[in-house]
């Protein structure tokens, strides 16, 4: 680098940093607005409860799901599917939490759509919610917001299911196998009924399925044993009969089908968010900096106007 341009370069700096120590009874006033108005906007914002429960998959279907996958060669033999053991039960219920059937079939039933759609704040002392009138009238029992097309004033399954998506956190740990749930609310005791709702749900629906599929299985069986006379076949069937009807007995018995419950969600007694600290001071510091940006516009922009107003 010349001198010239290492003189050049200082000139600059000394030039920006008396442009800004003129301005800054400007600069200081303008961080403290953003200051003020970030820590306002913070204080604004509801506090969010994340109530989390640890699940791990039932030891019972998953040996189950090994003992059917040995008989897939007999099944063949019998004429019967087993279908693909590519999809784990395990990963098949967690796509099914996360699905949209599964939110407007088993668990938007199970809840008030108001307690999703329509809550403004919560009320500690009170254990209560309160709701935005904007969009629900609480005296009338029903739904007053103004929207556009395609969204109507009652919110659709659908609208709904994007807010049920953004609340809904599920993870599978690959090492360990167990699987994490949490559901964020403003009620933490809404946060916690949610996520117990969805556990009993999966299983409840998980089993369901199962029940109908071993009972279809049971069915054809006892229908190509009786007519057929090969002996080979008969024992093939007969094996796999046996199968259907231990998958039977499991899913008639069992509550935890798909998922047994190691940590129990709870009524969280700590927000999860805002993080009102962190608001405050990254509102702090970029207020600061366009208070800076602001300044020099300021000035150069009056520097110019004056140079063609001489120029002229």
């Amino acid at each position: 680098m010349s001198n010239t341009n290492y003189l050049d370069s200082e000139v600059d700096l000394k030039e920006i940093f008396l442009i800004l120590w003129k301005k800054k009874l400007f600069i200081i006033l303008s961080t403290v607005f953003f200051a003020i108005s970030t820590v306002l906007f913070s204080l604004s914002l509801p506090n969010i409860y994340k109530s989390t429960s640890l699940l791990a998959p039932t030891d019972k279907q998953e040996s189950l799901n090994s003992k059917l996958s040995s008989y897939k060669n007999l099944a063949g033999l019998a004429g019967v599917n087993l279908g693909s053991s590519s999809a784990p039960l395990t990963q098949e219920a967690i796509e099914r939490i996360k699905s949209y059937k599964f939110f407007s079939e088993q668990f938007l039933p199970a809840i008030k759509l108001i307690n999703l759609m329509a809550v403004k704040e919560w009320n500690a002392e009170k254990n209560m919610l309160i709701y935005d009138e904007s969009t629900f009238d609480v005296a009338e029992n029903k739904w007053v917001r103004e929207v556009v097309f395609p969204f109507k004033v009652k919110p659709s399954d659908q609208e709904s299911f994007l807010v049920y998506s953004d609340i809904l956190n599920i993870s599978l740990d690959d090492d360990t196998g167990f699987i994490s749930i949490s559901i964020e609310h403003m009620s933490p005791e809404v946060a916690k009924n949610w996520v117990d709702i969805i556990i009993f749900n999966i299983n409840t629906k998980m089993k369901e399925l199962d029940k109908e599929k071993a009972k279809n299985a049971i069915n054809f069986l006892n229908e190509s044993s009786a007519s057929t006379s090969v002996q080979s076949i008969r024992e093939a069937i007969a094996v796999l009969l046996e199968e259907q009807m231990q998958t039977l007995m499991l899913a008639s018995s069992s509550e935890d089908y798909v998922f047994k419950v190691i940590d129990s969600p709870i009524v969280p007694e700590i927000k999860n968010s805002p993080s009102r600290a962190i608001i405050c001071i990254i509102g702090t510091i970029i207020g600061g900096f366009l208070s800076l940006i602001m300044a020099l516009i300021h000035s150069y922009s009056r520097n110019i106007k004056d140079f063609f107003t001489e120029t002229h």
